[in-house]
């Protein structure tokens, strides 16, 4: 009897089949990009909130630093003494954002009325290619019928994190689709490509290093390679570090920082409200709407999630967790499980043991959100009829939630966006 490998094999698909495959994606990703697009769209002609005049700091929005990524990290002339904070923990990103803003001012001869739209249409495009190589992850590799991809891609969109992650400004679409690029092209054993996608998942967030090791340690088969990667990956990053202009910010705080993401709130929180911060902010936000809190200080609007928001997205939540839970004791010896759940596990032990941003924890979603579709993917694959229905239909209800709360919660964001001033 052959040995079985337990690991998934990329299927020989035929040129009419990759043509046919190539088609579905483009025509989704195209209608993707049109929803989102019009989404955004209606924000900057009917409400303030993409207007750089708007009198509101950052964090207004569920954390997410929106008006000060716009104003001083995608800035053609950014003052980095108010950035060092961002540098530290995102080595490359403001070189990113000049490098936008100075191709922008070319394209609209220095008209910077759009400027937030135009940034949000770039992440909407960045979000196309996060759709597309999940799809080839799930299609390709995972070798998923065609339906139970655009299923799961679905999914994927309709997060919280996706959504928001698209449409306001900040780091986590960019860091989130490097890092599904990077799980692509590392399970491809492409050397070259994942290097440069190294340097750049650790550039963007460099917390995400860490990340990428894992990925690049179970997903190359060759040591060798696996040294190489390492090895050109640091080189590179120190590389870049030498020639960025804001290098001497970088090397005189690095470590100086490091503890400051740890959130004196979450310090002194009682045991069963930082459970809950847990639950709702690592495992149910992400992918749900919860009920949002509208409060005004000095001032100032600010919108947060409540942390007891709902009995179905509760129990839907647990019942995912559940089944991740199934899917990785399944498939405990595959590799491309074991890559996933490896970030996946990093992750919680980043956000919830070392309580790194666990007050924001909602946002970080991009970094993790598509490690449990590939998880959830797994059910699709298993080999017992009735479970796989279970998993599909479970799917199937999930998304459904997600359109009701999701939806909804956007709906009612988008109304609070049109009030304010």
């Amino acid at each position: 009897m052959e040995n079985k490998d337990k690991n998934i094999k990329e299927k020989s698909f035929n040129d009419s089949e990759k043509i046919r495959g190539g088609i579905y994606i483009l025509t989704y990703i195209l209608i993707t990009f049109v929803i989102l697009y019009t989404i955004a769209n209606f924000i900057s002609t009917n409400t303030n909130f993409y207007n750089e005049n708007l009198q509101f700091r950052w964090n207004s929005i569920l954390s997410y630093d929106d008006m000060f990524y716009a104003r001083r990290i995608y800035n053609s002339d950014p003052n980095y003494s108010d950035n060092v904070s961002t540098i530290v923990k995102h080595p490359m990103i403001s070189a990113v954002g000049q490098m936008f803003t100075s191709i922008e001012e070319k394209i609209f001869d220095n008209d910077a009325s759009d400027h937030y739209f135009h940034i949000v249409v770039f992440q909407i495009i960045i979000n196309a290619v996060g759709i597309f190589y999940l799809y080839k992850i799930l299609r390709y590799q995972l070798e998923l019928k065609n339906k139970w991809c655009f299923l799961l891609l679905t999914i994927y969109e309709m997060a919280t994190v996706t959504i928001l992650g698209t449409l306001l400004v900040e780091s986590f679409i960019i860091s989130g689709t490097l890092l599904i690029m990077s799980y692509y092209f590392l399970s491809r054993q492409k050397v070259i490509s994942s290097i440069i996608l190294g340097i750049l998942v650790t550039g963007i967030t460099i917390t995400n290093s860490i990340a990428f090791a894992l990925m690049t340690i179970f997903l190359i088969k060759d040591k060798k390679k696996i040294v190489k990667i390492g090895i050109f990956c640091i080189i590179g990053i120190l590389l870049i570090s030498l020639i960025v202009p804001y290098r001497e910010y970088l090397y005189n705080n690095f470590f100086s920082a490091v503890d400051q993401n740890l959130d004196a709130s979450v310090k002194n929180q009682d045991i069963i409200t930082f459970f809950k911060m847990i639950f709702y902010n690592i495992c149910a936000s992400p992918i749900f709407y919860l009920k949002q809190i509208h409060t005004v200080q000095n001032g100032l609007d600010f919108v947060s999630f409540d942390l007891s928001s709902g009995k179905i997205i509760a129990i839907t939540t647990i019942i995912f967790d559940i089944f991740l839970i199934y899917n990785i004791i399944k498939n405990i010896k595959n590799r491309y499980l074991n890559a996933a759940f490896s970030v996946l596990i990093y992750n919680v032990f980043l956000h919830v043991i070392l309580k790194f941003g666990l007050y924001e924890g909602t946002i970080y979603g991009l970094h993790f959100l598509f490690t449990e579709i590939i998880i959830l993917a797994f059910g699709f694959k298993n080999e017992n009829d009735i479970i796989k229905r279970i998993f599909i239909y479970f799917a199937i209800i999930l998304l459904c939630i997600q359109i009701k709360y999701n939806l909804n919660g956007m709906l009612n964001l988008l109304l609070l966006l049109k009030n304010w001033n």
